[in-house]
């Protein structure tokens, strides 16, 4: 079934964009005119652990992802509603066990198998709201930003990664039933709200994103967040801030009890520090430390397009987390646990507008929280392209 799926999406996407290439002197570009935008990535990996850690090894990871969007207005005259469906396949292998960290050195790990990922709707009323319904996840539009893509870690690639390690917040490439609302009163302020299915077997890579179930002993995982767009210092900036609360039978980390209730608060900002550098500082807390393996993560980074003349569009980055560890969670590893600290120095060449490659340099202080393990080393290089 899964090889089928990926052929069926790999051939297809191929064929739309070949024609939609070959029309494109005469007739511009027909399949997105007629409401459909076929999209093609790969992402790929490859990072050694050289120094430090528990093992020194590399690993490879890659990631495919394509798909469709459907734009219901021009296809069945449907105002303002659009849809997605996608598939997703992982492979390769992450350095967390050989390092012996928590946050994984290569951000496509996690997974590692075909996904049938996207199928949702989205739906406009008026200019203010929007409603999207289906297969989806809550990391599609909560906690996140441009900005955290280009790390090669897991720290911040994609959401704040604390809230993935609570296993409560569903995430790509795992898709669950979700519903999410966005009011947007004007450009500087918007509110989203989502509800989200979250089964035991969520994050059994077994399913393939094909068990479409609901069960009476799912949780349910509600997201709020709050966006603000604007300046800071006449300099432009963004900042939300938001919480994710579950509800349910939740395993403890201890196992002696179990819990029905958790809550996470997280935040965002970024700042134009000057033309083309741009900060940003996030912030995760749960005071729920018997269910949160990090109840607090911090992570700084900074985004500098165009450091050289001659490479306007190339980016610098910078990226340095730290996470701290609950009393429950080290109960289970049997000693004590310090932060554990991530730096990460890269740079992305952009090489045509669908290609890039970024080398990067990973530096894992206390890996895990464990003082007995050495700090670890880890160069790596990113190559990316989609279409």
């Amino acid at each position: 079934m899964k090889k089928l799926i990926v052929f069926f999406f790999v051939f297809s996407s191929y064929t739309l964009l070949a024609q939609t290439q070959e029309t494109d002197s005469l007739q511009g570009k027909n399949w997105t005119r007629n409401g459909i935008s076929p999209f093609v990535s790969y992402v790929s990996i490859g990072a050694s652990n050289v120094s430090g850690g528990l093992d020194q090894t590399s690993r490879y990871a890659g990631q495919f992802y394509a798909g469709f969007q459907l734009d219901f207005e021009k296809i069945l005259e449907w105002k303002g509603t659009r849809a997605r469906i996608s598939i997703i396949n992982r492979h390769g292998h992450g350095l967390s066990n050989e390092v012996g960290s928590v946050f994984e050195p290569l951000n496509v790990v996690g997974g590692q198998n075909t996904f049938f990922y996207d199928l949702s709707v989205e739906k406009d009323f008026g200019d203010k709201v929007s409603f999207k319904l289906g297969r989806t996840t809550a990391a599609d539009d909560f906690s996140g930003s441009a900005l955290y893509y280009y790390s090669l870690n897991n720290t911040v690639n994609g959401v704040i990664r604390a809230l993935l390690l609570d296993g409560l917040m569903s995430t790509f490439p795992f898709p669950t039933w979700g519903a999410r609302i966005k009011y947007k009163p004007n450009a500087k302020h918007q509110i989203q709200l989502g509800s989200y299915q979250m089964s035991k077997s969520i994050f059994n890579d077994k399913k393939h994103g094909l068990d479409f179930s609901y069960r009476s002993s799912d949780n349910l995982s509600i997201f709020f967040q709050y966006d603000w767009l604007g300046q800071i210092a006449n300099r432009n900036a963004r900042v939300y801030v938001g919480a994710n609360q579950v509800f349910g039978t939740l395993a403890n980390l201890n196992p002696v009890h179990e819990s029905n209730y958790f809550i996470r608060f997280y935040g965002h900002v970024d700042v134009e520090l000057i033309q083309d550098l741009t900060s940003f500082l996030t912030i995760s807390y749960s005071p729920h430390g018997e269910i949160a393996k990090v109840p607090f993560q911090s992570s700084f980074g900074l985004n500098w397009k165009g450091v050289f003349p001659s490479r306007t569009d190339d980016r610098m980055v910078f990226f340095a987390t730290v996470g701290s560890f609950s009393d429950a969670w080290a109960t289970t590893k049997g000693n004590e646990l310090s932060p554990e600290v991530v730096l990460e120095l890269g740079y992305r060449f952009k090489i045509k507008d669908y290609f890039g490659v970024q080398p990067a340099l990973q530096y894992d202080i206390n890996p895990g929280g464990s003082e007995t393990i050495d700090n670890a080393l880890i160069p790596g290089i990113l190559i990316e392209a989609s279409f």
